[in-house]
Parts: structure tokens; C-alpha cells; sequence
């Protein structure tokens, strides 16, 4: 088991919670079964009406630590962040099970590679369905793929905090339960994101699970998000790129012409700037900052 000798908390788990009496157990036995031991648990009760309370409050161990919160999901995470003492931030959802050896295989990675601000990794579903979720690796496949979908799976995410803290980054309201796909975005920007191609965590399925119940409502947000990361790419292309031009006077006010006639669904719109962008990369006509 690992032990640091360091007075600073290595990390916090920042755990979620919302009237999860039937979950939170597991959950918080599988972060205390960690192969590394220097960890606090924040579990951050979002105005919990069942037993989340008593069932967190019954740990003896000093590192499960109970915070009581007003019921708002993107101010509850963003005290968390403020709150954690750990140089490192590992997330988890208040009904999933995190892998005994999560912490340490995450915390020596970030470790051995300082140039790396987050990191994530695989997730196996349980439940309603089973299957290996796997993830883009590198930081360029990773910011490409945010043009499509969310390519971090926030139950894996594990986080430098004074990054967070040093950029001002945090949780953004207006994105519903797209939150933590918008933050990833706004990491991208400022630094490098990698994912480990190991399993790390446990994702429970079930019909009352919130990424169902708030489907269409965190694709909205997720759309948004998606375009936000065309604009970023957009704004990279270089000047004296020879496709500047008509990119900027011809090709994208055509664009938005088309789509405010509805010629076209983001099904189709943003697999074509993914395509796109990956070319202007390839040919060097996008630079990163």
C-alpha cells in the first residue's frame, strides 16, 4: 500500500452525493479499498432526503469526510474543488465503484509526467448492460474527439488542483449535467489531457441513473459545447494559412447561412468539422497557443 510521508494530502475523491442511501456504501468502500492510502473523501451531500447523511456519518475513518450542501449541482462541485486539500482531485459519481488499484496507477502517472494536467482512463459498465468503455489516449485525438462527444469519462477524471486554481477554472452553470464535459473543454485549452488505457472504474446502469433522465437536456448543453470547440480550432488557423480566406469569407458565413435554414442536423455538422479540423492539423494550418 502506498503512504506518503508528505504532510499534503496526495488526493481528494470528490464524491458527489444525492439521495444515494442505496449506493454510497459501495461506493465509499471501494475508495477506502484503495492500494494508495493517502486520499480524504469529500462527499458532498447536494440536499440529500434519505439516509446519505447517516449512512456517510457512520465511517470512523478520518478520511471519509461529510459536507453538507445546498441543493445546487454545479456550486457543490465547484466547493469541493475549493475545499479539497489534496494536490491531486479524483472524481467519482455517488453510485459507482472505483478499482483497487485507481489511485496509485493515476497518482504515479501524473507524477512521472508533469506536462499532463488531467488524466482519465476505461471504464466496464454494470447493470442494465456490461461492455468495456474505452477512451481516445492522446491529447490531440482527445481535443479532436470533443468536436463529436465528450471524450473523458468523468468518473475517471483525476486532476491537478492548483491547475484549477491557477487558470480559475471550475464547474460552469448554463451547461446542465454537460458540466463536466465543458470543464474538460476548458482544460483542454490551457493544457495537456491524456487517458491510461486501464479500467479504473465500475459504472453502475440503471433507469434512474441522471445521464437518463437528463438525456435531452445535457444533449442540448453538449451541442453547445461541441461548438464552442469548432470556434476554438477555428480561431487557431493560421493567417497566412492559404485556406484562411476562404475559410473566414466564404466557407463559414455559407455555413451558418445553411444552418440557420436547417439544411443540415449536428448529427451531420460536426462529424464534417471533425474532418475538417483533423485535416488542417495534419497540413499544419492550425497552431496551438
Amino acid at each position: 500500500m502506498l503512504v506518503s510521508d508528505k504532510s499534503k494530502t496526495l488526493v481528494s475523491v470528490l464524491i458527489p452525493v444525492y439521495n444515494s442511501e442505496k449506493f454510497i456504501r459501495e461506493t465509499v468502500d471501494s475508495v477506502l479499498g484503495q492500494t494508495l492510502a493517502d486520499f480524504e473523501i469529500l462527499l458532498l451531500d447536494d440536499g440529500s432526503a434519505d439516509k446519505s447523511s447517516e449512512i456517510i456519518k457512520s465511517y470512523t475513518d478520518i478520511r471519509v469526510k461529510y459536507v453538507s450542501c445546498t441543493h445546487d449541482f454545479i456550486k457543490t462541485l465547484n466547493h469541493g474543488i475549493d475545499i479539497a486539500k489534496g494536490k491531486y482531485i479524483a472524481l467519482l459519481d455517488h453510485d459507482d465503484l472505483m478499482l483497487p488499484h485507481r489511485l496509485k496507477v493515476q497518482y504515479e502517472y501524473m507524477e512521472d509526467n508533469p506536462n499532463i494536467v488531467v488524466c482519465g482512463g476505461y471504464m466496464y459498465s454494470f447493470g442494465m448492460y456490461s461492455r468495456l468503455m474505452k477512451a481516445p489516449l492522446t491529447h490531440l485525438d482527445i481535443i479532436k474527439t470533443m468536436i463529436i462527444h465528450c471524450p473523458m469519462m468523468n468518473p475517471t477524471g483525476f486532476i491537478r488542483r492548483d491547475v484549477l486554481i491557477e487558470h480559475n477554472l471550475r464547474y460552469s452553470y448554463g451547461y446542465s449535467f454537460a458540466a463536466d464535459y465543458k470543464l474538460w473543454s476548458d482544460i483542454a485549452q490551457i493544457g495537456e489531457i491524456a487517458n491510461i488505457p486501464e479500467v479504473f472504474t465500475l459504472y453502475r446502469t440503471y433507469p434512474e441513473q441522471t445521464s437518463i433522465k437528463y438525456l435531452a437536456e445535457s444533449d442540448e448543453a453538449a451541442g453547445r459545447i461541441r461548438l464552442e470547440m469548432v470556434e476554438y480550432f477555428i480561431s487557431l488557423v493560421k493567417e497566412d494559412s492559404k485556406y484562411y480566406p476562404v475559410l473566414m469569407n466564404r466557407f463559414l458565413p455559407a455555413l451558418d447561412e445553411l444552418g440557420e435554414e436547417g439544411f443540415f442536423s449536428s448529427n451531420t455538422l460536426f462529424p464534417f468539422m471533425h474532418e475538417l479540423i483533423s485535416g488542417l492539423l495534419e497540413r499544419g494550418d492550425i497552431i496551438f497557443k
